[in-house]
């Protein structure tokens, strides 16, 4: 009978060992704070004047920032090539140009645009980066719209 007791002991001991190796194997070494350093930041910057619109930049896994947004009116040329997309500090200096990126992914059907998505790895863009900057929006070199990216 104690034999019986001792096997079933054993057993239930050799399962708890098994439970706790595979909870510590499977355990990541990099916490997840480090993993995702940043992800869930989100900044937005409203178009309030001529050019009316919300563009949102939001760090995302894997050292991604995805920008959305949409201009809704102030768009007065239909060609997508007539506009220029930048990001500049206070003094007007060009900090990070997004045109190219814009211009692949958006439509334009005057006076706005569809909407647009597209996300850069951390060395062109992160929240924390962004956050302060002016988004600037010209037509043919001309400002026509202008916001502020805010953090949230």
């Amino acid at each position: 009978m104690m034999s019986r007791k001792s096997s079933f002991l054993a057993m239930i001991a050799l399962v708890c060992c098994m439970i706790l190796v595979g909870v510590t194997q499977s355990t990541p070494l990099v916490p997840l704070q480090k993993r995702f350093a940043g992800t869930g930041d989100v900044a937005y910057c409203d178009f309030t004047d001529n050019v009316t619109g919300r563009f949102t930049w939001t760090n995302i896994p894997g050292g991604k920032c995805r920008v959305t947004g949409q201009f809704n009116t102030g768009l007065e040329s239909p060609d997508v090539s007539d506009y220029e997309f930048t990001l500049e500090d206070d003094s007007g200096k060009t900090i990070q140009d997004l045109t190219e990126g814009i211009r692949k992914q958006i439509h334009i059907n005057v006076p706005g645009c569809s909407p647009y998505q597209c996300d850069f790895p951390f060395s062109l863009s992160s929240v924390k980066d962004v956050v302060g900057l002016c988004y600037v929006v010209k037509m043919k070199g001309k400002v026509i719209g202008k916001g502020v990216i805010v953090g949230v």
